[in-house]
């Protein structure tokens, strides 16, 4: 199967928090405004995808798609660098495009391999300014999208499974690794670009992830027993950080770190009637 498809739509506009006028001074006269904006309004995107569904013999089934998105009015998380309390603005535009594939392929009628791939270009395609006379910008072209985490996106994402199917004691049984890989971003978010407001000299780019785990398990009627471990590297690599409010001086500012959660090891019971 083969397809094209195109989709417009919107998301409305909401308020934001009122900002302390004390913590974040320094920030608002660098901006050019007198407070945070009170609200925001709806942002917009068109979406173009092209993409092909096959099965070659059942033994080797691939998905896979290109796409091209146009954001306007982008709702974007601004975090003013001095007194890091939040705020959303409608900051311009952006363009997002790129293409993942997915692929399950039967090698045996007991081992089966599960790939999965993508690559995506999320950046401004210009300036962005809460004020017409503020300089440097918010945000500047080029500069990364980013979502909750205010971290650019990883553009290179892949994972990979590999399940194996037996039989002991007449039993059904399976043993399963799976690992999954997130690039290091490409380019910087506009707290990372020394060219725009946001910028913070702390922020730092993230490394790139690795996450394994793997799953064994026997049929015992309608129960499925399983044992399972997570992380199993057990790494501990930052996968996002944020600061306490800085007082201009830096001596005083604390990092908060997220990681991954250590490994674990258990076991998991499902039953199907």
């Amino acid at each position: 199967m083969y397809y094209f498809t195109y989709a417009k739509g919107f998301r409305p506009g909401g308020a934001n928090n009122p900002l302390p006028p004390v913590a974040c001074a320094q920030d608002f006269q660098n901006f050019g405004i007198a407070v945070a904006p009170t609200t925001f309004s709806s942002d917009s995107v068109s979406s173009f995808e092209i993409g092909a569904k096959n099965n070659l013999g059942n033994r080797v089934k691939i998905a896979s798609s290109i796409y091209y998105i146009r954001w306007n009015n982008i709702q974007q998380t601004v975090i003013p660098p001095v007194c890091q309390i939040s705020f959303i603005s409608n900051l311009g535009q952006a363009v997002a495009k790129g293409l993942d594939i997915q692929a399950e392929i039967a090698v045996t009628d007991a081992f089966t391999v599960e790939l999965a791939t993508g690559y995506t270009d999320a950046r401004y395609t210009q300036d962005s300014r809460l004020t017409p006379t503020e300089d440097p910008p918010v945000v500047t072209k080029g500069d990364a999208i980013t979502g909750q985490s205010a971290q650019p996106a990883a553009p290179f994402t892949a994972t990979i499974g590999l399940q194996y199917k037996f039989t002991v004691f007449n039993r059904e049984s399976f043993v399963r690794v799976d690992d999954e890989y997130q690039g290091r971003a490409k380019w910087p978010s506009p707290g990372q670009d020394p060219t725009t407001q946001q910028y913070d000299s702390a922020n730092y780019v993230l490394s790139s992830t690795n996450f394994a785990s793997a799953r064994a398990g026997m049929t015992f009627g309608g129960w499925q027993v399983s044992a399972f471990v997570d992380n199993l590297t057990d790494t501990h690599t930052v996968t996002n950080y944020n600061w306490t409010i800085d007082p201009g001086d830096g001596e005083s500012r604390l990092q908060r770190q997220f990681t991954f959660r250590p490994r674990t090891v258990g076991l998991s019971f499902t039953y199907r009637n």
